[in-house]
Order: structure tokens, then C-alpha cells, then sequence
């Protein structure tokens, strides 16, 4: 296996999904209690927050290739920012270190086309919704079209994220809100719909969505245990969704 680095703290509670299911599917691909070897460097969220809503995606960038270099210098062969926003600086990190990224979008790529689907609505913060480092990539790279939400709906989103799931609070109302929006996506023709915020799949957790879902985290750790396990996997990438859910 190799050893992997995984930044996150954006927020701690889908860090720790991220950690939990790393382990899992890990333990499951031996059948015993095998576990990866992992280095963890958690930032402060309220920082990093707050830099964004200054629009300081260069001191954001900084702190990240610190962290980075961190990783590397400990001896990571793989690196994952455990979040979605943060992808918008990674080009700016992936310059300054040699380590390579598993980048989420490219996770999120290779499940649509597994489906078979060609146009999906995104969900996130106002950054991922608004801006290209996501919908962008998955256009390029997978002909993948994505559709958002109005601007009245993204900036809602954006409180509920900051103000509610990022402290671990996940209510009832905006649970239905958010199957709401859900529902309004196939009248416009969306096949699917990716939880963009590692934090909605916490929130929409045991419902059950007009249209599927494409988890953005349990889609990332299913390739970032592929990179861990590398050549040790016996053929074709495995589904490790059953295992890590």
C-alpha cells in the first residue's frame, strides 16, 4: 500500500467520514483489520472560511502547499484535499509540490460515466456552484454538462453550508429544502445530481431523492483507495461503494 496525505478540517466532520471510510474499505479489501497508512493534516476551518468569503484564494493557496509540502516531506505518494471549494486552488498547490493529487472532480467524472449520464445538476457551496474548477473540469475532461441552482437558491445553500452543516447542525427544514431543489432538477433535465459539499451527503443521509445522487466523497475515497492499493488490486478499479457507506 502506499502511504497517502489527506488535508482536510473544511469541515472536520466530513474529515472524518473521509478517514472512517478509508479504513473501512481498506479493512474490507484484506478482510481483516489492514489499515492504510495515513497522514492527516486538519486546517482551521473558521481561517480558511473566512479568507474565502474575503476572496483571499492566495493566502487559501499558501496555507494549502505548506501543508502540502508537509505531506510530501513525510513521505505521501498520494495527496487529497478532503473537500470540494479547496479544488479551486489546487492548480496553484499541484505547481509547488511533486506529489500528485487525486482530485475530486475526476472521481466524480469516472462515476457519471459509469452511469452512462451526460447532464447533472451540481450542488455546493456558492464557489463550487458559480465557478469552473468543478462543472469546468467535468466538462473538459468528461463532456459532462452540469446545471446549478438559481442565485437566490445558491446563496441560501452558502449560509446553510457556513452557518449550519459546517458546525455539525443538520435540521429537518433544510433537509427539504435541499430534496426540494432536488426534484426541480429533472424538469430540466438533469439525470442526476452530485453532492457537491462533502457535507450534504451527511444532511441527506437515509432520504431518499426524486433523482440519484452522486456522493462527492464516497466517489473520492473509492479512488483514493484505488491509488492506495495501486498494483495490489487484481484487475479492473472495484466498487468499494457497499464497503464504505
Amino acid at each position: 500500500m502506499k502511504p497517502f496525505g489527506i488535508i482536510g478540517g473544511t469541515s472536520w466532520h466530513s474529515t472524518l467520514e473521509y478517514y472512517q471510510n478509508l479504513n473501512r474499505s481498506i479493512n474490507r479489501f484484506y478482510g481483516n483489520n489492514t489499515n492504510p497508512t495515513l497522514h492527516i493534516i486538519s486546517m482551521d476551518q473558521h481561517t480558511i472560511h473566512h479568507l474565502q468569503s474575503e476572496g483571499n484564494w492566495n493566502t487559501i493557496a499558501d496555507i494549502i502547499k505548506k501543508h502540502a509540502l508537509e505531506l510530501q516531506n513525510a513521505g505521501v505518494k498520494g495527496i487529497a484535499l478532503c473537500a470540494n471549494t479547496p479544488h479551486k486552488v489546487l492548480p496553484m498547490v499541484q505547481d509547488a509540490v511533486q506529489v500528485p493529487f487525486v482530485h475530486i472532480a475526476d472521481a466524480v467524472g469516472d462515476d457519471i460515466k459509469k452511469h452512462g449520464w451526460s447532464k447533472v445538476a451540481l450542488l455546493g457551496t456558492i464557489f463550487t456552484m458559480q465557478e469552473d474548477f468543478i462543472k469546468g473540469k467535468l466538462l473538459r475532461d468528461y463532456q459532462i454538462e452540469c446545471i446549478v441552482p438559481c442565485i437566490e437558491d445558491q446563496t441560501w445553500m452558502q449560509e446553510a453550508i457556513i452557518e449550519e452543516m459546517s458546525v455539525g447542525v443538520f435540521t429537518e427544514e433544510t433537509k427539504a429544502r435541499y430534496l426540494q431543489m432536488i426534484d426541480s432538477f429533472s424538469d430540466q433535465g438533469a439525470e442526476a445530481v452530485i453532492l457537491g459539499c462533502t457535507e450534504i451527503p451527511l444532511l441527506l443521509r437515509n432520504t431518499n431523492p426524486s433523482i440519484p445522487t452522486i456522493d462527492s466523497l464516497t466517489c473520492h475515497c473509492e479512488k483514493i483507495v484505488n491509488f492506495i492499493l495501486g498494483d495490489e488490486l487484481s484487475g479492473p478499479s472495484k466498487d468499494f461503494t457497499s464497503s464504505i457507506l
